[in-house]
């Protein structure tokens, strides 16, 4: 997938996690693959039903936002390591400040 596709994901991720943030998101990334393919990454502090219901719903909103059909991959880490010791690939969306 060429950088202008990535970077449209990447806009359409931004989208659908407004208003979606909680304290407990550390990091979220995103991968994509040819052809169709995005993986997404959330990395919760710890587990909370209520933030898992949150990023179904950011998975929701992205899908939403897709012009095609994109297959969505939507993987949820809990760690409270540093998030530095973590091999996260990806494109890092969003940070929190640690």
């Amino acid at each position: 997938m060429t950088t202008s596709a990535e970077n449209t994901q990447v806009l359409n991720l931004v989208q659908a996690m407004v208003g979606s943030i909680t304290p407990n998101l550390r990091r979220v990334t995103l991968e994509v693959g040819a052809p169709d393919f995005v993986k997404i990454r959330f990395v919760l502090e710890r587990e909370d039903p209520v933030d898992r219901e949150e990023l179904e719903d950011i998975v929701f909103e992205f899908e939403a936002l897709q012009e095609g059909n994109v297959e969505v991959d939507m993987d949820v880490i809990v760690d409270a390591r540093p998030i530095h010791e973590m091999d996260l690939p990806g494109r890092v969306v969003f940070g929190r400040k640690e």
